[in-house]
């Protein structure tokens, strides 16, 4: 691996351990046994890193979004499959790292807000159309609007989580939730036909939708 690579893998990983403002450029060369003015050759600064290490975390978070619709059977499938890279990716984006590039780093702020509206809202758009030419979802349903709706749900959920008392559920039971309450205001008779037995075939192999 290229010295480049190593340490925006390693920065990556203290500062979603510990926070963006917390890990300092010497706890990154320390960590890699290697001095700044290294580091320094590779990146202008601190916010040139972090902005790096954004881009590339969702680079890999746009083509799992996009390969979703390659891997998919259908628009009910397909619906799952988004649903599980939506709950991920925000899933991987602790609170902290969040209010860090909101507060701190406005580029890398840009570029996520960017990634939510370009990639997750648009796939989920996508997916919802399909599900209604295909006859699987209501017609009735504004897709752009139920899509803004189901992002943020998952996105507050996972950021807020006083929101419910995590003494008597996970976060997992929570998210599980609130998509069968998401999905059942899409279907159309066929459509939950259909939802139902990726169900059923899930639970024969001991999976779960999540």
């Amino acid at each position: 691996m290229e010295v480049r690579d190593k340490i925006v893998e390693k920065a990556g990983e203290l500062m979603l351990m510990y926070g963006i403002r917390t890990v300092t450029m010497d706890d990154i060369s320390r960590d890699l046994g290697i001095s700044k003015k290294t580091i320094y050759q590779y990146f202008k600064d601190k916010k040139d890193l972090v902005n790096t290490i954004t881009a590339l975390h969702l680079d890999i978070e746009k083509s799992r979004f996009e390969s979703t619709e390659l891997r998919s059977e259908n628009s009910v499938h397909e619906l799952i499959l988004i649903s599980q890279c939506l709950r991920e990716s925000i899933k991987d984006m602790r609170m902290n790292v969040l209010n860090d590039l909101q507060k701190f780093y406005p580029e890398a702020w840009k570029m996520f807000e960017n990634f939510k509206r370009n990639t997750m809202l648009c796939s989920i758009t996508r997916v919802i159309i399909k599900g209604q030419e295909e006859g699987y979802f209501r017609k009735e349903i504004d897709p752009h609007l139920i899509s803004i709706m189901r992002m943020e749900q998952v996105h507050t959920f996972i950021i807020n989580q006083n929101l419910y008392p995590k003494e008597k559920y996970t976060l997992a039971e929570v998210q599980m939730q609130l998509f069968d309450h998401f999905v059942h205001g899409l279907f159309t008779p066929a459509g939950y036909q259909l939802f139902n037995q990726y169900t059923t075939a899930k639970l024969k192999s001991n999976e779960t939708l999540s």
